[in-house]
């Protein structure tokens, strides 16, 4: 069954904050316009985004954003993102790792947690160094 434009958005919030989670990453800048940017960097080059074909338009980042705003009230989601000084990611589930979400998240989307994990990276990889809290 095809995926309506709000669930297509929730699918990519999610797995972008564990894609960003595995690069060990706590948080990057809140800033909209850098959020927007970086995710639009990383969109233009995911084999996978054709997938969320709901996703596109001259401005991804704007959807992505919108989706980040709403993260925090999802239902049944196993990650989110909390929006503050910093846009930071974190697991729902108490006690689950990284691996184990994706592996979840991964069941549900069609698209490999080493996909997400890749989405992730081209994602991180657009920040500035000061943009960027690592955990490690």
């Amino acid at each position: 069954m095809a995926q309506s434009k709000d669930q297509q958005v929730k699918a990519v919030v999610i797995g972008m904050a564990l894609g960003v989670l595995a690069q060990g990453v706590d948080a990057v800048t809140s800033s909209k316009m850098s959020l927007e940017f970086a995710f639009n960097y990383a969109w233009r080059r995911w084999p996978k985004a054709g997938r969320f074909s709901s996703i596109n338009g001259h401005n991804p980042g704007n959807l992505f954003w919108i989706g980040l705003s709403q993260s925090e009230r999802r239902k049944l989601a196993c990650a989110a993102w909390d929006l503050d000084r910093w846009c930071s990611p974190y697991i729902v589930y108490d006690e689950w790792t990284v691996e184990e979400a994706l592996e979840l998240h991964a069941d549900d989307t069609d698209v490999t947690a080493h996909e997400w994990i890749e989405l992730g990276r081209q994602f991180v990889g657009y920040f500035k160094p000061e943009e960027v809290r690592r955990s490690r």
